[in-house]
């Protein structure tokens, strides 16, 4: 067994043991844009691996990406039309499939293409049997201070 001291390799070298730890054909390399953040992605690959398949998964990798905490809702045909719930998008009725679906609630705003990478490291990640429907992070307030520009960068909170 091989054990390696992660926080003692060169940052030039960490993208070639993260080819021994099958990182590099994910996103989740092209995620992890600090070196810390490529750090602990290494220190917990095989974790990751292991688990792969599991909802906690899912929460770990976004987090160690830097992302935060994040909020799964799955299943989310299990309400009733009884007047408990408003119309909101937030579940699916006459679908009996929709038990597959989940949606990731994000504490923090990213960008379309910090979407697209996450939606297929979510792909290669989650179980095989669900399908995500929307990274949601409309609850965060892109703040009107410059970083945030109409480019098209960013969009209105969900994708």
């Amino acid at each position: 067994m091989l054990v390696y001291l992660i926080d003692l390799v060169k940052p030039h070298l960490l993208t070639a043991l993260a080819d021994q730890f099958s990182l590099l054909d994910e996103a989740a390399w092209l995620l992890a844009e600090s070196v810390d953040a490529r750090r602990n992605l290494l220190k917990n690959a095989a974790e990751l691996h292991r688990l792969k398949g599991t909802p906690w998964a899912i929460r770990e990798v976004i987090r160690l990406l830097g992302f935060g905490e994040v909020v799964l809702q799955e299943g989310l045909n299990d309400k009733i039309r009884d007047g408990s719930i408003s119309h909101t998008g937030s579940h699916v009725h006459g679908d009996p499939s929709a038990w597959a679906l989940y949606r990731v609630f994000l504490k923090q705003v990213i960008t379309n293409d910090q979407a697209g990478l996450l939606r297929q490291l979510l792909l290669a990640v989650a179980p095989t049997r669900c399908r995500l429907i929307a990274l949601d992070y409309q609850s965060i307030a892109i703040r009107h201070n410059g970083f945030a520009q109409r480019d098209g960068q960013y969009n209105n909170g969900s994708s």
